[in-house]
């Protein structure tokens, strides 16, 4: 499997066409295949990557960030390893909180639970498979 092939695999029935705008920029760039077969990197990383750099840009409520800057975060991440981009890895941050979701199960009484379980459960149902670089579901 090519690096190309590998991109285009994990945007496969993606319908966010900024995201689909970028991995188009992404293989247009013959010289970054390589960096693209890279195991570490996924496009969902990506593209919380792009998200977060463009949260530090936001004041009252909107920013704007041209194609170019996004563009150039992409190729940012993935040229650069994780730990130099101080990206965490989902995995471990995920058992974390499974490891706090079980010795919370103890604190519930009569179906009542604490408010931080319920906002946990929320958002696990509110996330979907669907990416988007500007967040939401596309």
């Amino acid at each position: 499997m090519t690096g190309f092939e590998r991109l285009k695999e994990q945007v496969k029935d993606q319908e966010d066409k900024a995201l689909l705008q970028t991995i188009e920029y992404l293989l247009s760039r013959e010289d970054m295949e390589q960096n693209y077969l890279n195991k570490e990197k996924t496009i969902e990383e990506m593209a919380e990557f792009i998200k977060d750099k463009a949260k530090k840009y936001m004041r009252n409520g909107w920013n704007f960030i041209t194609n170019e800057v996004v563009y150039a975060w992409a190729i940012m991440y993935f040229s650069l390893p994780n730990s130099f981009l101080k990206i965490e890895k989902k995995n471990a941050t995920k058992s974390k909180e499974k490891t706090k979701v079980v010795s919370n199960q103890n604190n519930t009484k009569d179906n009542v639970i604490s408010l931080d379980d319920a906002k946990k459960k929320m958002k696990d149902k509110k996330e979907t498979a669907q990416i988007s670089l500007f967040g939401g579901v596309a």
